[in-house]
């Protein structure tokens, strides 16, 4: 009866982790700029909702094609200072979104927290 109960509580929490989503909104901590993660036809997108800096295009695609591959999620983010999306994977822990991107040998996680 332990081992079906242990089974069944393992189960469960490795259901409830992969149900976990990166949708919400989320504080990049600079100029308040806030962008929600959401569904779009099957797949995450997130899009800057508000910000205080007054260049900051509301609407505009920040992350794309956000998607759950072999237990991480993995989509593209925009690289504003070089213009380009780059490969990413989306972790949250706690309240906060850790996105790390790779260039190369070099590689980066910046942390956005949760509203």
């Amino acid at each position: 009866m332990k081992t079906v109960l242990m089974c069944f509580i393992l189960f469960s929490t490795l259901t409830l982790s992969a149900q976990q989503t990166p949708s919400g909104i989320w504080n990049t901590g600079k100029d308040n700029t806030k962008i929600e993660i959401k569904e779009e036809n099957g797949v995450y997108a997130g899009k800057i909702v508000s910000s205080d800096n007054a260049k900051a295009e509301i609407g505009k695609l920040l992350l794309k094609e956000i998607e759950l591959v072999d237990g991480e999620w993995k989509g593209k983010l925009f690289a504003a200072k070089k213009g380009k999306w780059m490969d990413a994977v989306l972790k949250e822990k706690g309240n906060q979104l850790l996105i790390t991107v790779k260039a190369g040998l070099m590689k980066k996680t910046i942390e956005w927290v949760k509203e």
